[in-house]
């Protein structure tokens, strides 16, 4: 009696491993390093003003996204391949999340309780407090209070002559604050920034 020989399916045989390693390769080159690059701009832009280091580190990483990018782009066999957009695809929405300030406003949002409680905790007569710890997921140096207005300075923001930060404005308008700029976080609360040139 004959055995009968299964049907080869797609993607099966000797063809079908080296074209899913090289599927994976590409994956990690087209859209897995621009992600890092990614997740680093976004964890970056989140708190006001920016982290400067981390931001050095995103912008290194987006370089190395480049290079690759155009490197295998000289490759003929790797134009053709459904990975090459997403490099330039990713890069695209994290500019526009970035732009449009989603970072800053979705880390605000996961930390306003802490910040309210941290705030309440605060003794009413202390006008300037060191604090640095993390306060929901910004990190914290210290929290003044001025004119009614409860401050919270976010470490490593900004840049060399650039303080930047969180404020709590009860009643007070954001061109009545005594910063360079303030934009509307929620309800009384700012992201502020501070240039001392």
């Amino acid at each position: 009696m004959r055995r009968l020989k299964r049907p080869v399916m797609i993607g099966e045989g000797p063809k079908a491993q080296p074209e899913q390693a090289r599927s994976r390769w590409l994956w990690l080159w087209f859209a897995g390093l621009p992600g890092l690059a990614a997740a680093s701009t976004l964890v970056a832009s989140a708190p006001p003003g920016g982290d400067f280091s981390g931001g050095m580190i995103a912008a290194d990483l987006w370089l190395l996204v480049a290079v690759a990018w155009l490197t295998l782009l000289l490759m003929p066999a790797m134009r053709r391949s459904r990975w090459t957009v997403w490099a330039p695809i990713i890069g695209v929405l994290t500019a526009i999340l970035v732009s449009v300030g989603v970072p800053t406003r979705l880390a605000f949002m996961i930390s306003e309780p802490a910040l309210v409680a941290f705030g309440q905790s605060l003794p009413e007569d202390d006008a300037d407090v060191s604090v640095n710890r993390f306060v929901g997921v910004f990190s914290i140096e210290t929290v003044r209070r001025d004119d009614g207005v409860l401050y919270f300075d976010v470490n490593g923001t900004g840049g060399m002559l650039t303080q930047c930060g969180l404020a709590y404005a009860p009643g007070v308008r954001a061109t009545d604050l005594p910063v360079s700029t303030a934009d509307h976080l929620s309800g009384d609360w700012y992201a502020t920034c501070t240039d001392f040139d």
